[in-house]
């Protein structure tokens, strides 16, 4: 389990305006299988 700030760095609209900022600040949840060596 880990956590990345990522809203300044990969936006997903713009953050000129409020509407955008909004979009911005999200939470994203990925799974991903675990792999063994």
């Amino acid at each position: 389990f880990y956590i990345v700030g990522a809203g300044e760095s990969q936006p997903i609209a713009t953050n000129d305006t409020p509407e955008g900022r909004e979009q911005n600040r999200r939470v994203e949840i990925r799974l991903s299988p675990l792999t063994t060596s």
